[in-house]
């Protein structure tokens, strides 16, 4: 078993999808692998956080930093 620093939480439901949210997984995918860091950082993509409204949604744990109306290109700010 892994144990991860830190988990990035994004929005699988429905509407964040719809608003690309499985792009800004892939992206962050990319990014930490190119970094080596995808062995210390886990993407977990979840069910709805029920705030359809502010999608796409991404968590960073363990801070509890809380991200909306993400864009694929905001991963790599």
């Amino acid at each position: 078993m892994n144990i991860y620093r830190s988990h990035v939480l994004i929005c699988g439901g429905t509407g964040c999808t719809s608003s690309k949210s499985d792009k800004i997984q892939d992206k962050f995918e990319k990014l930490l692998k190119e970094k080596d860091l995808d062995n210390e950082i886990k993407v977990v993509r979840t069910g709805c956080f029920g705030l359809c409204e502010a999608g796409p949604i991404a968590i960073v744990y363990p801070e509890g930093s809380f991200y909306s109306h993400l864009k694929v290109d905001d991963v790599e700010t």
